[in-house]
């Protein structure tokens, strides 16, 4: 019999009286522009200190330099995010009836993702772009795994999660922590009982198998969804490399479009036998399906990598700049990826570049691969510049959230054959 973990009557009453007082905090900095466009967050250095200590989770509303109300949200004192903001409205109560308003709304503008019947999985809720800041929840099938980022929006969990619980189809509801981990036991289970792992899911009409409790993020890169259509529909003959490649979503999406012999690099054993696993799902054959545990930076130096070229590319490595001080470094190593992978493309072949890191915007992207293209001595054509699937929406008010660019490139011939100054890209690769 599954167990609920729903929150008893005691906790929704602490949980709804925490959220009834409101104390105003004002500015020390001006910035009455950017809360008034809607930005979500307001760091604590734009704040002047309250004078008494509260608790993560409550409400506070943020006055002018008039004193004039601007806008109320959850109090998180452990974080440069001081605030959260879930409201302009002067009169408008952060309470559950908001919470669940705003959830069901969001999964709702998600249905036809899943309505086809090929798809099941997807993000449901994505933090501040649905305006529930630092909440997210993706659905795997019949389980729904939420995450909350800091402890203001954790604050929120008996109510989300219970929203959650009440989604048709939702048998499970789990809880993983924001930073990734890798301990099964940090993994919470709010609702239903917990799942044997993995479970299958389904992605346009293909199987993969996804670890909620200890895989990456939630435990599929969901972002890149519409990107690994996007490579099936590309595939047919072509000999298909794919760097960073996980558990082989691009892999598999490649060899149900047609792919020809391909090559699979991660870094990870446990990945990479959980790729072997989803090619064995969709009953792909393994002949011409390599996939090769190593180094991608270290497989690129090797004299390995030059013994073949490709027709299609995948380089979808993970984050390089978690912060804005990696940003010159993550650069420098994008630059130096992508010149390498560059060098091993056949004559027209097809490039799918992806950068996760929110710090480095499209416009630098595509400055820095443009670069490695010249460091390559490779012509190259930007056919389409495209981001996370449509259930991971970017919003005006939130420019931080288009997080994920991918440039989709055709290769030429050769520029400048046969020489010239010693390239950038010539020094070793290093993260």
């Amino acid at each position: 019999m599954s167990t609920r973990a729903r929150p008893g009557n005691s906790e929704l009453r602490a949980q709804s009286s925490k959220l009834e007082a409101s104390p105003a905090l004002r500015l020390r900095r001006d910035v009455v522009r950017s809360i008034r466009a809607g930005h979500p967050w307001i760091y604590a250095e734009a704040l002047v200190p309250p004078p008494e200590l509260l608790p993560p989770g409550a409400v506070v509303e943020v006055v002018d330099f008039a004193g004039r109300f601007l806008a109320r949200g959850l109090w998180d004192p452990g974080s440069a995010i001081a605030i959260r903001v879930f409201t302009l409205d002067p009169d408008e109560v952060l309470d559950e009836a908001l919470v669940r308003s705003r959830f069901l709304a969001a999964a709702e503008r998600r249905a036809p993702i899943l309505a086809g019947g090929g798809t099941d999985s997807c993000r449901l809720v994505h933090g501040e772009a649905d305006r529930l800041p630092g909440v997210v929840c993706d659905r795997y099938a019949a389980v729904a795994v939420l995450r909350f980022d800091g402890d203001a929006a954790a604050s929120l969990r008996p109510w989300v999660a219970a929203v959650a619980a009440s989604l048709p189809g939702i048998g499970t509801v789990v809880e993983r922590p924001f930073a990734r981990c890798r301990e099964e036991g940090q993994a919470r289970v709010l609702h239903g009982t917990r799942p044997s792992t993995p479970i299958v899911i389904r992605e346009n009409g293909l199987s993969f198998e996804v670890d909620v409790l200890q895989g990456h993020k939630t435990g599929l890169y969901l972002d890149q969804r519409d990107n690994r259509a996007l490579v099936r529909s590309l595939a047919a003959g072509r000999r298909t490399l794919d760097l960073f490649s996980y558990v082989g979503g691009f892999t598999v999406a490649a060899a149900a479009g047609g792919a020809g012999p391909s090559l699979s690099i991660d870094i990870s054993k446990p990945a990479l036998a959980a790729a072997r696993r989803n090619l064995a799902l969709n009953d792909f054959a393994f002949e011409d399906r390599e996939l090769l545990v190593a180094d991608v930076f270290d497989w690129l130096e090797s004299p390995a990598s030059r013994r073949r070229t490709w027709d299609l590319i995948v380089l979808d490595p993970p984050s390089l700049a978690p912060n804005r001080a990696a940003v010159r470094r993550a650069v420098g190593a994008y630059r130096r990826l992508n010149a390498a992978a560059l060098r091993l493309a056949a004559p027209r072949a097809t490039i799918l570049t992806c950068s996760c890191s929110s710090h480095v915007d499209e416009p630098l992207f595509r400055r820095t691969v443009l670069a490695a293209a010249t460091d390559a001595r490779r012509r190259v054509e930007v056919v389409e510049s495209r981001g996370a699937s449509p259930d991971h929406p970017v919003v005006g008010w939130f420019p931080e959230g288009n997080y994920l660019k991918a440039l989709l490139l055709r290769a030429g011939g050769a520029s400048n054959p046969g020489g010239g100054r010693a390239r950038r890209s010539d020094l070793p690769l290093r993260r």
